[in-house]
């Protein structure tokens, strides 16, 4: 599906307008950290405007926000992506994130980025792939690292079976597919029945994705959960590929369910119960 937005070059004379725009979408998070100060934050974003990489985010001829990414020698700096409080909730600072690890893929270099903490954008990047790496007084540090044609099929793949597309998650298997479920000791020879399987699958189940990595091996390993009320499971897959296609995976799956009645906190000094769905990194593929 083609983005819904166009990017628009900025110039120095959208200063005034991208800090307005910068300090409605920040507002929330730095009151809530006492940290809303309107001439601070505007020194903040002058020290450091500089309109060359930045971009208006424009939808229908309105702009919703802007995008600031810098390519270095080594990364791709994110310095900004703010959507207007009055346009989100509409997935537009999603495809935007989108865009930008995809030219960090083609140019096979990391992107780097500072976030608030305590604000909304944790999650958000969190959700994106991107790993905590270190932190100052009131950000966080956080990298995602390019991705291989492997962890890209791999991604198609969970989105091709949370979209019921059997036929896209067909075309990423090779005819040869073997596959071994070991929890349940099944397995499969060839694509068909494998893709009826998930087919016949009863209805109202979720994918919530929470991890596709690299082996060095060159596998790639994946960790989603699966949302079917009342269960959740968690599936732990490693795949093998060639040429961009899947011709082995070998799946371990354990069902969520509460831990015995002797694991407490007051047994076990520093236990304490934690719910699944509240994963930061866990998102509808």
């Amino acid at each position: 599906m083609p983005p819904r937005f166009v990017l628009q070059a900025a110039t120095a004379d959208d200063f005034e307008a991208l800090h307005a725009l910068r300090l409605r979408a920040m507002r929330p998070s730095l009151e809530r950290l006492g940290r809303y100060d309107e001439p601070r934050i505007r020194d903040d974003l002058a020290r450091s405007f500089d309109p060359a990489p930045m971009h208006h985010i424009v939808v229908d001829g309105r702009r919703v926000g802007f995008v600031s990414l810098k390519t270095l020698s080594h990364a791709m700096r994110l310095d900004h992506l703010y959507i207007d409080p009055a346009e989100q909730e509409h997935g537009y600072g999603h495809e935007v994130l989108a865009w930008v690890c995809e030219q960090a893929d083609r140019a096979q270099l990391p992107v780097e980025l500072c976030a608030l903490k305590g604000s909304d954008a944790v999650r958000f990047y969190l959700r994106h792939g991107f790993a905590l790496t270190g932190e100052g007084d009131w950000d966080y540090d956080f990298v995602r690292m390019p991705q291989s044609a492997g962890v890209r099929t791999v991604r198609a793949w969970w989105q091709a079976l949370q979209a019921r597309d059997w036929t896209r998650a067909t075309a990423l298997l090779r005819s040869d597919l073997q596959v071994v479920w070991w929890s349940s000791g099944e397995s499969f020879d060839g694509p068909a029945g494998f893709i009826e399987a998930q087919a016949r699958y009863p209805e109202g189940w979720t994918i919530q994705l929470v991890e596709v990595s690299p082996l060095q091996d060159g596998r790639v390993v994946s960790v989603a959960r699966v949302d079917h009320p009342p269960q959740s499971f968690f599936a732990t897959s490693f795949f093998h590929l060639e040429d961009g296609l899947v011709f082995a995976i070998d799946e371990y799956w354990a069902t969520v369910e509460a831990p015995p009645a002797w694991r407490t906190a007051a047994a076990l000094p520093g236990w304490q119960r934690v719910r699944p769905e509240h994963d930061p990194r866990a998102h509808t593929p």
